[in-house]
């Protein structure tokens, strides 16, 4: 008998994505252990590789491809299993990438071990069936919602995950217990759209206040959320003594033309507003976006809004993408047919040379990492709820609830356990060294 046919193979899991996709890969981790699979780091002793893949940029499908690459010329005798949002939409292409087993939706990603037995898909579609179990973790994941229902013009995501839906109310909030009860301080929800939840007339407002009044010492942190989200109701909850300082909106342009081209559906000076209630209730809150340079409508004058908005709105931090064409989406369809024709507008639409994206990127990230140096000074000497996400033999590594990672001397509180939750003065000496933060997944 082969190892692969063993009642315990060996399997190795390759994560890529977002946070949701980090949730779901612990969940898939969960299901391996409890159908016999011994999990492995080692690809060169794995029978199969399971590869959660991302499909957000064309980069990112580049990694999931050389990732498979790279598996199947360590280890030619091992099955591999392509799963996520890149198997979702492009499930073709990766079956012919040689080594792979099988290729699984993400809406069967939850029968992984069924799948690797030999299971056929079925009709099940339980995008929450994923274990409350975090072993792996220091912070817990919450999913409570997937699918979107927008159409920004450049995205993808919906292809891969559907329309929206929302998980039971009554099993979010049981399991939420279940985690505070295991000892977790941080509870992190989490969705594709987590402001669109709605459980049966239960909105995400109602569950968010359900969350921060169930007993126990925990802090809740929202791990992304859409800026037509963020009202007075939700800017409220900043003053909850377990809801973290911390606030990820996605920008994407500080343009209103290229807002209006992305299909958006907010103005810039209707995303300030939005920030702007919040840090009225939270001055010290973290506020983060994400911004995508390079898009087609994005000139030079357009990019120049995006900086001096990005300015005043004084971000902590800014996850930059480079714009990237996604197949059957509105912005390359509409690009496809545009070729030759002459300018319907005193604006122009065209795609941006590659060397002027990477101008345009490492201008604005110049510009993030001075933001990012001040909002660390400014909250010197303030105190702030902590994480402790790894203890090693004197040290503690921690994130605090807006969102700085730093290290101290594990005899400042020598009882510190993985996971709990604790109380301390910030200064920029504590700040993790930079390799330790790229080492570490973000939101």
């Amino acid at each position: 008998m082969s190892r692969a046919e063993d009642v315990h193979p060996r399997t190795a899991l390759i994560h890529f994505g977002c946070r949701l996709n980090q949730f779901e890969s612990d969940g898939i981790k969960a299901n391996l252990e409890d159908n016999a699979h011994t999990l492995t780091q080692n690809l060169r002793e794995a029978d199969f590789v399971v590869v959660n893949t991302c499909t957000v940029t064309n980069k990112a499908d580049y990694k999931n491809r050389a990732a498979i690459r790279r598996a199947h010329r360590l280890n030619p005798l091992a099955k591999i299993v392509v799963t996520g949002c890149y198997a979702t939409t492009d499930a073709e292409e990766l079956r012919s990438l040689p080594g792979v087993y099988r290729v699984v939706s993400n809406d069967q990603k939850h029968r992984i071990a069924e799948v690797i037995a030999g299971g056929e898909a079925d009709s099940s579609n339980n995008r929450f069936f994923f274990s409350s179990r975090h072993d792996f973790k220091s912070r817990a994941t919450l999913k409570i919602q997937d699918g979107c229902n927008k159409s920004c013009s450049y995205c993808k995501i919906p292809q891969a995950r559907g329309r929206g839906v929302s998980r039971d109310t009554q099993n979010t909030l049981d399991t939420a217990r279940e985690l505070i009860d295991a000892g977790f301080g941080e509870l992190v929800l989490t969705g594709v759209n987590i402001g669109w939840f709605n459980d049966n007339g239960t909105g995400f407002h109602a569950l968010v206040e359900q969350i921060l009044n169930l007993p126990g010492d925990f802090q809740l942190r929202i791990s992304s959320i859409e800026p037509g989200d963020v009202d007075e109701r939700f800017a409220a909850f900043f003053e909850h003594p377990k809801m973290a300082k911390f606030l990820h909106i996605p920008l994407q342009s500080g343009s209103k033309f290229v807002l209006r081209t992305m299909r958006r559906g907010y103005t810039p000076d209707n995303f300030m507003r939005r920030i702007e209630k919040v840090r009225v209730l939270c001055p010290d809150v973290h506020i983060g976006t994400d911004v995508i340079v390079g898009f087609p409508s994005e000139g030079d004058a357009e990019f120049a809004e995006t900086l001096a908005f990005c300015r005043e709105a004084d971000f902590a931090n800014i996850h930059i993408f480079p714009f990237s064409k996604r197949r059957n989406t509105p912005i390359v369809d509409w690009l496809l047919r545009r070729q030759g024709s002459a300018p319907a507008t005193r604006r122009e639409y065209k795609e941006i040379h590659g060397a002027v994206i990477r101008e345009r990127a490492a201008e604005l990230s110049r510009l993030k990492k001075s933001m990012a140096d001040a909002y660390i000074a400014r909250m010197s000497g303030k105190t702030f709820a902590a994480i402790a996400e790894r203890i090693e033999t004197d040290t503690v590594h921690f994130l605090t609830e807006n969102y700085l990672r730093g290290v101290m001397p594990l005899s400042e509180m020598p009882s510190l356990r993985r996971g709990q939750r604790f109380f301390i003065e910030w200064s920029a000496q504590r700040l993790a060294p930079e390799k330790s933060l790229r080492e570490r997944i973000t939101l």
